[in-house]
């Protein structure tokens, strides 16, 4: 069964130029620098028209193969959304795997939820 990211951003104004350049070249350096034999998708934003006050969104499917690899590529592509989220400021953020929601930390950024 596989498993996939899910990933938006809300906020009143939309992306700027510079913005936009700025999380296109984060995402091309992280799907040109992936380390993993398995690649399911490359990480994934949708085009087009976004709804309400959505200036970010898109979902990046996790490959299937073995639990453990999944895990690591989640965490690789949670680095990638870390840098998108410090980049774009005053944004409200879901990010989920499937429907468990990942949890913000302003020191590490998106990781999965753990009981302390």
């Amino acid at each position: 069964m596989s498993c996939s990211i899910y990933y938006t951003a809300e906020r009143k104004t939309p992306l700027t130029d510079m913005e936009i350049t700025s999380v296109h070249n984060i995402i091309d350096k992280y799907n040109s620098e992936y380390p993993f034999d398995e690649k399911s998708e490359d990480f994934c934003i949708y085009d087009g028209l976004l709804e309400n006050d959505v200036i970010f969104q898109g979902a990046t499917k996790l490959p299937d193969s073995d639990m453990e690899l999944s895990f690591e590529v989640a965490e690789y592509w949670l680095e990638c959304i870390t840098e998108i989220t410090r980049l774009l400021h005053g944004c409200q953020w879901s990010v989920t795997l499937d429907d468990v929601c990942i949890v913000w930390n302003d020191l590490y950024g998106w990781s999965f939820p753990t009981d302390i």
